[in-house]
Order: C-alpha cells, then structure tokens, then sequence
C-alpha cells in the first residue's frame, strides 16, 4: 500500500487556486527581494574590484613602474575568472544545458524539478563574472534566482508537475520584471519562452508574481525606465519603409549571430583542452585585452547604450558597427570561457549600436525630417534583434517598450521584430535557446509536447561496460571475445584504451574465409579487419539524436565515447533502445498516475492509497462489482503490465493489479484488512 502524505494544499482550509495565489506572491516577492540583493552585490563588488583593487593597489603599482593604469583590468579579470572556473567546476559541474536553455528543459522533461541547491553559486559566479567586467548581462542569472525559488517551493511542498511548472514560470517573470523594471515583459517571457503555452491560470499566476516583484523593486530602486528620458515621435509614415528594412537586415545578423555563438563556444571547448579555471582565466585575458582598446563592451554596458539612445555618442558610424560587432563576439568569448551571465543585454547592446548606425548610414542619403532621429533605429534594433536571437517577438517588444517608456514608437518596433521574426521562420535557425536544446537532441514544438525519446540519455539505455576487444588481439583471440561476451558487435580500443573503430561477427566470418584461401590472412589482427570510420555517441546526449545517427548512416550499433578522453564507456544498439523506451514509457506513465494521485487527494481531501492484488487473494478473478467495498472508497484506476485501466463494475482483478483508491479514515482501515499482509511505502 502507498500512502500519500497529505500536503500544504490539504492541510489549509483554503482552496487550491487560493494556496497557488499565495505562492505566487511569496515567489514574487522572494524573487524581488533576491534580484535586488542580487544587483546590489554586483555594485558593491566592481566597487571592490575597479576602485580598491584596480586604482588603488594594481593601477598605483603599475603607475610606479611607468605602465598604463588601465592595464589594471587584466588581471583583475584572470584572477575573477579563475575563482568563477573553480565555482563551476566545483560546485556546479557538467550541465546538459546551462541557463534559461535548462530551465526551459526542466520544465519541458522532469516537471520544472530543478537543482536548485546549485543556485547560490551559479548567482555568486554571475556577481563575480558581471562586477569583473565579463561581456555578460545580468538577466539569465536572475531568471535562475527566479524559476529555483519557483522550483524549491514547489519540490518542498510536494507539488505536482504541473504545479511546478507553474511556479518556476512565476518566479522567472518575477525575475525579469525586477531586473529591468518590467513586468509586462517579464509575464510574457514566462509564458512565450519558458512554458511555451498560453492560458488563462497559468497568465494570472504569472502576472501576479510579476507585479509583486516589480512593486518591491521600484519601491527600493525606484519607478523611472532604463533609459530615461527619451522623447521621440514617429513622424513621416515613409520611415516605416526604413524599420522594415532594419527587420530584414536584422534577421541576417541573427542568423550569423547565433550560429558564431555556438561556433564560438565549440571552439574554446576544442582548442583549449585545460581545466576549467585555467579557461576562464584566460579568457578574462582575451576579454580584459580588448577591453583595455574598448571599454565601452565590458559589462552589461547600460551607461554607453544610454549614451547613444539619447544622442550623446558623437564617435562616428565605423566605431558604432565595431562596437556592436565586438560586443557580441566578447560575449560569445565569456560565455564560451565558462563565465556566467545572459545574453539579452548584450543582444539590446548590439541591436541599439547596430540600429543607430543604419540610421546614421540612412540620414545620408535623405534629411532627418524624412527619416527620423538615428536614435529611434537604434530603439527598433533592439526590439528586432533580440526577437530574432531569442525569438520571443512579444517578450522582445514589450521589454523594449517598458525599458523605453516610449510608447510612440511602438509601430516601428513591432514592423522590425515582425519583419525579422517572419524571415528567420522560413530558415532552419533556430533561437538562441532552442539550438542549444536542439545540439542536446532536444527539439521542442507546440507548447511543451515532446517525444518521449527525448527524455531518455544515451548513458541510461547503452550497454555497458562496453564490449571491447584489443587492437593487437589476433582472430582466435577476437572469436574467444565474442563467445565470452556474448554479442555480435565488439569496440575495438588502442593502448591507451581510446576507440580504435568497431569490429562485427560478420568482419570475424569473412576473415576466417580468406584465411582459408590464403593462409598469411591467418595472421591478420582486430585492427586490420576493424571499421574504423565509424559513428559515435555521447552518454549525455539525447537518445533521440542517436537514433537519428543510426538511421542516417544505416547502422545498427553505436559506441558510446566519452566527451572528455575519449574513452569507450557503452555500446548502444537498438534492442538496448527499445527497452529504453519501454522504461521511459513505464516510468511517464508512472509519474502521470502517482501526480493524478496526488491530486485526487487534494481535491478530496481523503486517502489516496494503493494496495496490489496477490496471487492467493480471495478477491483475485472476481469482478469489482461481487466485491463488498467500505461504503466511503472509490477504486479510481487500476494498473496491470505497465497499463492503465479504467475500473468498471465488471472488471475483473487479476493477480498483480495495483489498486488505487480514494478512501477515507476508516475505510482504509477496513480496507487493510481486505488486502491482507500488503507491503507499505511513503511517498
């Protein structure tokens, strides 16, 4: 028998809509009060860094041997970048997807179930990465704050799924409704790229959250934009000819932006075969080197951008392109090199710096009476281009809009985000957040329906330890091999036990063949009849994605290499695939019935229980309907063989049926006496 414990929502005399109202304003106001502290933290720490290590110690030294003060960057950044490599390889380690791109996969796989016990030191490295100067925005470690606060609330408290998913959606819009003041934009960031799905109780939950979290923001901060202080009309109607062609140029700079982001990231994985720390902190030289030419790239850049929108950057339309150019490809070089931060106000910098100069390059050519202020371009290059990198076109216009409060320029933003969104739809790139899922096999489509392959890794269906034999063992040798490990598919590995290639029992048969026509073939070893072209897989990769690999090249077995050495650690062939599913389809089954139980309780307010039918049990092969049932229990659902069924009265039990049934106190008792010595878990 399982007992489910009752929980928060039936131990209240509240209703459940009124339990997930007040969670929502405890996430809120947990998210604000954590964001704030959060941004706090990163002023007091450049602080530290720029003024009392920077000019003060590093910067007087170097005075004093005649050197450049400003050098003092260098190596603040390597040192700030060796402490953030050791965080993130001490306590965070290897994740399938890191960020906003692992939220939307926690959501979309395991229920919004995240780790959060690693929050606290992905948001300290982010103070960190950020105070130092790294090429990064502080929005995505805020969103972390938001969706783990989410998440913690709902696993303590025993929620299902769906609740889950619903707080960790709430604390996320709570995060981006305090970190930029913007709540509209924050609630449809939850709903358009987070939850991927629109409806009426997940929008109030959501909006609820967002409201608490920028009310305690602006009470603290105060309630002014961003960018303040921007006054701009949409005067010819001819200009809207222009914002289209913005959008469209945009969309290419989208395409190339995120395919060098990830080209970028692969790179430094490849070319710099170092620990972790030692990465990162060169990769604070490489930034604190252009830094020193470019300090305006350094940080979130919130000064210089405000700089530009209100006309103050004087410095001509080559430096405006070869900022916004830089920028970007340093925030490809911090993110790449292990230091943690977000990509949208990097991606808003670069839209306003690449905007602002096609409205200067445009002015050329016509009067400003006809084109408009190179400024309100540089608005629109905003809104376009982060719906075109993130591809989240109502999230990008209404940030845009509430960092702006500029509401007159809300046609050219929508023109520029819809023109650049449309275009990229027809391309195979996908937004910034769906390419990383898609490089780990995971592609989302409607709202959050996935294959079920999806959720299953490599590592959980391979073989292993993998069937190898030696490159140098002769074909006796290589026949004992697959006698003793009973398989038809052997890895062959070197001396320094790396994958060498794959030998079958078909390669073995036609050896033995030629050694009968021609004796020297005798002598030949695993390496000289080996495939050693061959597919491989990774233990962390989707099992989707290698199921793709198998039926593109035709194949029937992969080996399974480890991403760090190269070493052989499974084999994976399509029987280990197919009880893979059947696990993977057992188990979604299972966590739908034990959440359905769960709210069967809450709902009730009675026992949900199990009890499993035995063998020799005086109810097994009747009917439900001869059985006496205690008057106040309900059977609402039986499991049999991995299958879910639907009890009728002329059902009849079968030995191993697992029986769930909503009972009150003393009918569980008389219950426990109908099935006798049951076994009994906790949940």
């Amino acid at each position: 028998m399982i007992h489910y414990p009752r929980t928060l929502l039936n131990r209240l005399p509240v209703s459940e809509n009124s339990t997930l109202l007040a969670l929502a304003v405890v996430v809120g106001l947990a998210t604000g009060v954590s964001v704030t502290l959060f941004r706090s933290a990163i002023d007091w720490f450049h602080e530290v860094f720029v003024v009392e290590l920077g000019q003060n110690h590093i910067g007087v030294w170097l005075s004093s041997i005649g050197a450049n003060p400003s050098l003092s960057i260098i190596p603040i950044l390597m040192l700030v970048g060796l402490v953030v490599g050791w965080i993130s390889y001490r306590f965070i380690g290897h994740e399938r997807h890191h960020g906003v791109a692992g939220i939307i996969e926690s959501v979309a796989l395991t229920g919004g179930r995240l780790p959060f016990f690693k929050a606290p030191a992905k948001v300290f490295a982010a103070v960190l990465s950020l105070a130092a100067g790294a090429s990064v925005g502080p929005e995505d470690p805020s969103v972390q704050i938001g969706a783990n606060l989410g998440s913690f609330f709902g696993q303590k408290l025993n929620f299902g799924e769906e609740y889950i998913n619903l707080l960790v959606a709430a604390g996320a819009a709570s995060a981006i409704a305090s970190a930029f003041n913007a709540p509209i934009a924050g609630v449809f960031f939850a709903l358009e790229i987070v939850l991927r799905e629109f409806t009426s109780r997940t929008f109030g939950i959501v909006v609820l959250s967002a409201v608490i979290s920028a009310g305690f923001t602006r009470s603290v901060r105060g309630a002014n934009p961003i960018f303040d202080g921007l006054e701009f009309i949409l005067g010819n109607p001819l200009q809207l000819v222009f914002y289209l062609l913005l959008g469209v140029l945009l969309a290419g700079v989208s395409v190339v932006a995120i395919r060098f982001f990830y080209w970028q990231k692969r790179t430094w994985d490849k070319a710099l075969n170092v620990p972790i720390p030692v990465k990162t902190a060169l990769t604070g030289l490489v930034i604190g080197i252009v830094g020193i030419f470019l300090p305006q790239i350094m940080g979130a850049g919130e000064e210089v951008m405000h700089d530009v929108l209100t006309g103050h950057f004087h410095d001509g339309i080559a430096l405006l392109l070869l900022l916004g150019v830089v920028k970007w490809v340093m925030t490809a070089t911090s993110i790449g090199g292990h230091f943690v931060g977000g990509v949208f106000a990097p991606v808003l910098f670069v839209g306003i710096f690449l905007g602002d100069a096609y409205g200067e390059v445009v002015r050329l050519f016509l009067p400003e009476s006809v084109v408009g202020a190179p400024q309100t371009y540089a608005i629109a290059g905003m809104a376009g281009l982060l719906a075109g990198i993130v591809r989240a076109p109502i999230t990008a216009i209404m940030l845009v809009f509430e960092i702006t409060d500029d509401y007159a320029l809300i046609l050219p933003m929508m023109l520029t985000a819809g023109i650049c969104v449309i275009l990229l739809e027809r391309t195979s790139v996908r937004g910034i957040y769906m390419t990383s899922l898609a490089q780990g096999g995971l592609y989302l489509k409607q709202g959050r329906d996935i294959d079920l392959m999806q959720a299953v890794t490599v590592q959980e269906a391979m073989r292993q330890p993998a069937p190898t034999v030696p490159v140098h063992a002769d074909l006796r040798e290589l026949r004992d091999a697959f006698h003793e490990q009973q398989t038809r598919a052997l890895c062959v590995i070197n001396d320094n036990q790396e994958l060498y290639g794959i030998v079958t029992l078909g390669d073995l048969q036609r050896a033995f063949e030629k050694a009968l026509v021609d004796p020297d073939n005798a002598a030949k070893t695993v390496g000289d009849i080996a495939t050693q072209e061959i597919i491989t897989a990774r233990p962390e990769e989707a099992l989707w994605s290698a199921i793709r690999k198998m039926g593109v090249h035709e194949i029937g077995r992969l080996p399974v290499v480890d991403s760090h050495n190269g070493a052989v650690v499974g084999l994976l062939r399509r029987h280990d695939i197919m009880n893979a599913y059947n696990v993977a389809a057992s188990r979604k089954l299972r966590e739908q019935h034990i959440a359905e139980q769960v709210r069967l309780q809450t709902l009730t307010g009675a026992h949900v229980v199990e009890y499993r039918i035995r063998a020799d049990s005086s109810l097994s092969e009747k009917q439900i309907k001869d059985i006496e049932w205690p008057p106040e229990s309900v059977i609402a659902s039986i499991q049999r063989k991995g299958r879910l069924i639907v009890p009728h009265g002329s059902t009849v039990l079968k030995p191993n049926d697992t029986l769930t049934i909503v009972a009150d106190e003393h009918s569980e008792l008389l219950l426990d006496r109908m099935f006798e010595s049951r076994p009994m878990v906790e949940v």
